[in-house]
């Protein structure tokens, strides 16, 4: 089954691997690639790519975080409740090579609210849009604490470069309707008009065939095979009484729409669906779990399973750092 994440800060914050285990366009701007310097460093590229650094001879930084927007977003604005979907780079500007990267790997979301994230983090976020690259300078203190990081390399009054893509997340446009539409089970909601249960009762069979409605089509950019796409989804089993997994109550899922990332059913139904939409899928085993079905979740290979599923953000499988490396007046190799 798909699986669930609590919320968390960003992967760079939780020893010891300190890794996480582009949105070309989605919501930004016409000019999609910019070149801008900060801290006597230049940033250059587009947002989902790979950022490219020059440290240029004299990088600073301070406690004091300073941030500026590279390529400006025109989607939603990041707030202090918001739980933003990001890739991220981070470089050391003493030793002026990279320090960590999410770029080929699936992006983080990160929770502005909560108290385990430093203001070094979501300062430079809040108040940008949802489209947007952000570069940022600060002192390594401010960030890891006094201690620093051994692990990345890092000395507690190292200079700090941070470059971020903000890939999410849209709201969709609507609230979650109690009745179902077409093949749609009615829902349950609760106090926030989230959905809590499906109720099956009076609507059609299952036709062992994929069925795919969207209820809801979003302004952002289509969502292609091999993206990862931010969601949020209660899924549940044909005429059972409550669902086997949600994301409602927790955080939203970041999944890759490629082979073993999801089942087939929601690689199917997704793509070419718009960031923002919501969409209804009934999904067959052949493009479930297969007979052998899912027993954690107690999903016969029998069962027809039912997804209405929110797209809140998508990022592009973007290529791994080593493929474009930062450049540099120390021309660094890593």
């Amino acid at each position: 089954m798909t699986p669930r994440h609590p919320r968390r800060a960003l992967a760079l914050l939780a020893a010891p691997l300190l890794l996480a285990t582009g949105l070309a366009g989605c919501g930004g701007s016409d000019d999609a690639e910019s070149s801008a310097a900060i801290g006597g460093a230049t940033v250059t590229g587009e947002v989902g790519v790979v950022p490219k650094v020059d440290w240029g001879k004299d990088f600073t930084a301070s406690e004091d975080v300073e941030s500026t927007t590279l390529v400006p977003g025109s989607g939603p604005e990041v707030t202090k409740d918001s739980d933003v979907m990001v890739q991220y780079w981070i470089g050391n500007g003493y030793t002026q090579e990279k320090a960590i990267s999410t770029y080929g790997e699936k992006p983080e979301v990160l929770d502005l609210s909560s108290s385990e994230v430093p203001e070094a983090l979501t300062k430079p976020l809040m108040g940008v849009k949802v489209g947007s690259r952000v570069a940022a300078t600060v002192t390594a203190d401010a960030l890891f604490g006094d201690v620093g990081n051994a692990q990345l390399g890092i000395s507690n009054h190292d200079p700090l470069l941070m470059v971020f893509d903000v890939l999410g997340p849209y709201e969709v446009g609507v609230p979650f309707s109690e009745e179902g539409t077409g093949f749609a089970p009615d829902l349950v909601l609760d106090d926030d008009g989230n959905p809590t249960a499906m109720r099956f009762k009076g609507r059609p069979a299952p036709t062992g065939k994929l069925q795919v409605d969207t209820l809801v089509n979003g302004g952002g950019e289509k969502v292609q095979a091999g993206d990862f796409v931010e969601v949020n989804y209660v899924g549940e089993v044909y005429a059972k009484p409550k669902p086997f997994d949600s994301s409602f109550d927790s955080q939203p899922l970041v999944a890759s729409l490629a082979q073993g990332g999801v089942i087939q059913g929601w690689v199917k139904g997704l793509v070419g669906q718009t960031v923002g939409s919501r969409v209804w899928l009934a999904i067959p085993p052949s493009l479930g779990y297969g007979a052998q079905g899912n027993s954690d979740a107690k999903i016969k290979g029998t069962d027809t399973i039912y997804f209405v599923i929110d797209i809140l953000g998508r990022a592009p499988q973007a290529a791994a750092d080593d493929a474009t490396e930062p450049s540099g007046s120390a021309s660094p190799t890593e």
